[in-house]
């Protein structure tokens, strides 16, 4: 009876030691044109699953109140690249391109409390099409955990 109760004292120790996950909040402004503020929910979206995926980092809550960090997405823009590389499809003599091809840019900032902004854009180059966007918002969402996580380690 005795080791029973040492056992689960130092059970209830131990779990009362570890630090409480991050609660991370992701949002936009309802500013701006209907098809910016539309593309940007959709980031937000986007931004959300691949946030929640790190479960053992941080939790994704909806109320900006609880949070201990809170991630806007600002912007959704598009560029033509200087030098772009297309695959070849096979039996044509060469690229195939309807267009210029653009380039998107995903901008979000993070704030912890009170303190300043901090901004984030996608690093990789992702050509404009759903699969872009989400690549643009899982390279930010890498850059955004590996923050928080070097941020949490100075608690």
């Amino acid at each position: 009876m005795f080791t029973l109760l040492v056992v689960s004292a130092l059970l209830l120790a131990s779990q009362s030691t570890k630090p409480a996950l991050p609660l991370v909040c992701i949002t936009t402004s309802d500013e701006g044109d209907a098809s910016d503020v539309k593309g940007r929910q959709e980031s937000v979206k986007d931004l959300r699953a691949d946030l929640a995926s790190k479960k053992k980092d941080l939790v994704v809550v909806d109320e900006k109140d609880r949070a201990d960090f809170v991630v806007e997405v600002l912007e959704r823009t598009t560029s033509v690249p200087r030098v772009l590389f297309t695959p070849m499809e096979p039996g044509v003599a060469g690229p195939v391109s309807t267009g210029p091809t653009r380039a998107v840019h995903l901008r979000v900032t993070i704030v912890r409390g009170s303190s300043d902004p901090v901004e984030f854009t996608n690093k990789s180059t992702a050509i404009e099409s759903k699969g872009g966007w989400n690549s643009a918002a899982d390279d930010v969402a890498q850059q955004i955990d590996k923050w928080i996580v070097q941020r949490m380690k100075g608690r």
